[in-house]
Order: C-alpha cells, then structure tokens, then sequence
C-alpha cells in the first residue's frame, strides 16, 4: 500500500499586524477562530469534513491551555473533531501541519486544519529570551553575523527586497486574508522605504550592531489555517490543490554554534534526500526572523557547514511575495503563512518545487519540500 498524498487545498489568515496597535484588545482564541472561520466560509467548507485540527501558540492565553479545541467550540465546529495544541516556537506552524499531514499520510484521517496565532500585545517581555542563555534573539544573531562577516548593507538589501516584494504582491497576499477589526492588510510592508531610509536607523542591540527595526522583523499580532486534504479527498470533493506536501525535516543544534543556524542542517538534509540542489527550486521561502539570519545560512548552505552544500542561491527565486521583516512575524502563525503564500505562488506559476525555512528559538528549524507533480 502507497501512502496518501498530502494536498495543500486553502488557507486564510487574519492580517499581520504590529503587536499594540489594531489587535491589542483581542485575544489569540479571538484571532485564531477569525482565522479558522475564514478559511471555512471563504473556501466553502463542510465543516462535518473536517476530522482534525492542530493548532499553535508559543504564548498560550490564560485559562485555555488547548486552545485548539477552544478553536473548535468558538467556531461552532463539530464536537467530534480532534484538536491538540503545540507549542515548538517559530516553527510551531510547520509542526501542526506536520501532525495533520502524518495523519492524513497514514490514513487516520483524510481532512484537517492545520495553524496557529500569537498575541505579542500580551507577552511578557521575558518571552523574548532564551530561556538557556538569557539573552534575546536579536543580542544572539549579533554575534552570529559577526562569526559570518555579514555587513550591514547586506541586511539592509535583504529587508527593502522584502518591503518591495511585499508591496508589489499586496493583491496576491490580500486574497489570503480574512479582514478583521476594520483591517484589511497587514501594517508592516512600507512603499516608502529605501537603502538610504534603512541606513539612518540605529542599531538594536549594542552601539557596534548592524541588526536595526529596519531589518529585523517586528513583534506583530496574528492567526493563520491551512486546510490539508489526501489527494482522493481533495479530488472527490472537486477541489484542485495548490501543491503537495512532499518532504519535512526538522533539526536542532547547540545554542552556542548559532542560536537561528538549524536550517544550516534542515535544508541540505531535506534537498540530499529528495535528490535536488537548491537550483531545481523554483521558489524558496526563508522565514525572516532577521535578514542577517537569511544570509548567515544561505552562506552555511552554499558553503556546506553542518551539511553537503547546496549550490548557490538565485535570490531572485527568495521570497518573491516578501516575508516577515515586512509582513510581520506572529511566531506560531508564520508556517501557515508561508504554506499558503507559497503553495499559491506556486499554482499561479505552475513550478514544479517549492521550499520553505524556518529558523526557531531553542536553535530548532523546520524545512518543507513542496510539490506539483
């Protein structure tokens, strides 16, 4: 017996918007069942369907520690539906959509939902450390980018590419969102900027920085859902996938080689084993936690440390729709967004491959290998 193939059929998100302003007075079971209820009415989904939902939050909300069956409850989804709650960080989107497509892969289940929402308006400032070292991500990836000699030009170039990607793409990404709270778009993309505006910024973490406001991603309020389909599924119900779910690999190393370096292991681990070079990817989506994290593991990539190196990089096939310095970076909603994102790109394009990278607290990272053949 083959397993079944895993589709990409939908997904909605709410807009991404910066933490204390829009969504201050919401709540993650706020933002999340928007989330969910979007993606079932704009998609025209059954929810009797629906078997399964995975859903994240690295901040969890008081009171509702699954919050994913709050989800189904709040939503008016059946009571039969199955629901679990993870927390693994950034990468927390990628892990629920793991769960649901393992599910659906062993034919368990044949449809769920897979997401997660974080509501930084309420975090506790210690949430932005790490817990082993005490120190935060930006005062880490500082000392990461002085071990790979990135120059402060390079970061900036990384952030007005996402900006105007970003900004180019505001119809395409518009489509995926479900307005709330009378906002219809996400807060951070800028048409403004430029390498100049970028240069006067000061840096965040220490006088001899380089990481500024300007090329990190900010601290952003949001929900995303993608619904997963197997292919017979998808094909009875008369849906046509956006892309499938071929591979995933996930890593971890020491804190101490580069706290947001895992996808120096991921991502040539994950192209060995599919039997590709990062030249067969048509798209290539690396979750921007800062854009020194970018270009300090597309350097590990090319060079192959932790791993056999890839081939080199066509930055003009990197976040074509820009990525989380501009669209924001919600920790458990950025894998959803970057699996819809991505997965329609995919489909307007027809392309054959598409990768994700996603770097996560705890020196963690997750990796997608997508498909449309």
């Amino acid at each position: 017996m083959t397993s079944p193939r895993v589709a990409i059929v939908a997904g909605a998100r709410t807009p991404f918007v910066k933490a204390g302003q829009a969504f201050a007075k919401l709540s993650p079971l706020a933002l999340a069942t928007h989330a969910v209820r979007g993606l079932v009415s704009r998609h025209n989904v059954d929810p009797a369907g629906i078997e399964a939902i995975a859903f994240g939050a690295v901040v969890p909300e008081r009171g509702k520690p699954n919050i994913a069956r709050e989800i189904v409850f709040e939503a008016g989804l059946p009571a039969s539906i199955e629901a679990q709650t993870v927390s693994s960080y950034c990468i927390t989107g990628l892990r629920t959509a793991t769960i649901i497509a393992d599910a659906i892969a062993r034919g368990r289940i044949s449809a769920g939902i897979a997401g997660g929402v974080e509501w930084l308006s309420g975090a506790d400032p210690a949430t932005f450390c790490e817990p082993t070292t005490g120190l935060s991500m930006g005062e880490h990836m500082e000392i990461t980018r002085k071990q790979w000699e990135i120059p402060r030009t390079r970061h900036d170039e990384i952030a007005l590419a996402s900006h105007r990607n970003a900004v180019a793409a505001a119809d395409k990404l518009a489509a995926e969102i479900v307005p709330l709270e009378g906002v219809a778009k996400d807060s951070g993309p800028r048409p403004d900027t430029s390498l100049e505006r970028l240069a006067t910024l000061k840096p965040a973490f220490g006088a001899d920085g380089t990481i500024t406001a300007g090329n990190a991603s900010p601290v952003t309020d949001g929900a995303s859902a993608v619904l997963l389909m197997s292919e017979e599924r998808a094909q009875r119900e008369g849906r046509r996938p956006l892309a499938f779910i071929e591979a995933m690999d996930y890593a971890a190393l020491h804190p101490d080689e580069g706290l947001l370096m895992a996808p120096a292991i991921t991502v040539p681990r994950l192209l060995a084993r599919a039997g590709l070079k990062l030249a067969d990817i048509d798209l290539l989506e690396v979750h921007e936690a800062f854009a020194a994290q970018v270009l300090a593991n597309a350097a590990a990539w090319e060079r192959g440390w932790k791993g056999p190196a890839t081939g080199r990089i066509d930055w003009s096939r990197v976040n074509v729709n820009g990525s989380s310095v501009a669209v924001g970076h919600p920790w458990s909603a950025t894998g959803g967004r970057i699996l819809t994102t991505l997965a329609n790109e995919m489909a307007r394009r027809d392309a054959r491959y598409g990768l994700i990278s996603i770097c996560a607290a705890g020196a963690m990272a997750g990796a997608f290998l997508l498909s449309r053949r």
